[in-house]
């Protein structure tokens, strides 16, 4: 299975308390042009999790929903095939 894994924690006032864990199964780690995954995918979900309102930041669906595209999307823009992808949201 081709598996993304994303968890982060959100403050209550929708800012990233740390650096987000991503993990990634049964992809491989670089594209055929030698670009790490692991770091495409980091960065669509860094992007994807700013370029939210900051009203959209406190809504855990609305984060995971919108990660979620943005992995999705980079994986399949370098990759060639869509993963899964599970994001956990954690608000503290």
């Amino acid at each position: 299975a081709r598996v993304v894994t994303v968890a982060l924690a959100v403050t209550d006032r929708g800012e990233l308390l740390a650096d987000h864990d991503l993990n990634l199964r049964g992809i491989p780690e670089a594209n055929a042009r030698g670009e790490a995954l692991h770091q495409l995918a980091f960065a669509a979900v860094q992007d994807a999790f700013e370029q939210l309102p900051r009203a959209r930041r406190r809504d855990p669906d609305a984060v995971a929903e919108s990660i979620t595209r943005a992995v999705r999307s980079t994986i399949a823009q370098h990759w060639g095939k869509k993963p899964l992808c599970h994001v956990h949201v954690l608000v503290v």
